[in-house]
């Protein structure tokens, strides 16, 4: 969509709700490509479902946080404690 008035802010502001400059702007970029080579519904429902799978689980995390619950569940299903996150990580500990 065109914009009505072009200004030197134009392209700023049009890139305000963007998600190229966010964490996951190389798995929607990776989407935009593909589906510029094979247009918008075939891309969404046929050629582009990897990487449009990968963007999602970036922006929403629900495939991180549904193994987390599992992993969860069965620890306590095994009754083991909780493990505390390393003070100091381990392979650069190694290499001073």
């Amino acid at each position: 969509m065109l914009p009505i008035i072009y200004s030197p802010v134009t392209k700023y502001i049009a890139s305000w709700g963007g998600m190229e400059q966010g964490r996951c702007g190389e798995f929607y970029m990776d989407f935009m490509r593909c589906a510029s080579r094979v247009g918008g519904p075939r891309a969404m429902n046929v050629d582009c479902v990897k990487e449009l799978a990968d963007f999602n689980e970036c922006a929403t995390g629900l495939k991180q946080a549904k193994r987390y619950r599992i992993i969860k569940k069965e620890r306590e299903r095994q009754n083991r404690p909780y493990i505390e996150p390393l003070v100091e990580d381990v392979l650069r500990a190694g290499t001073s």
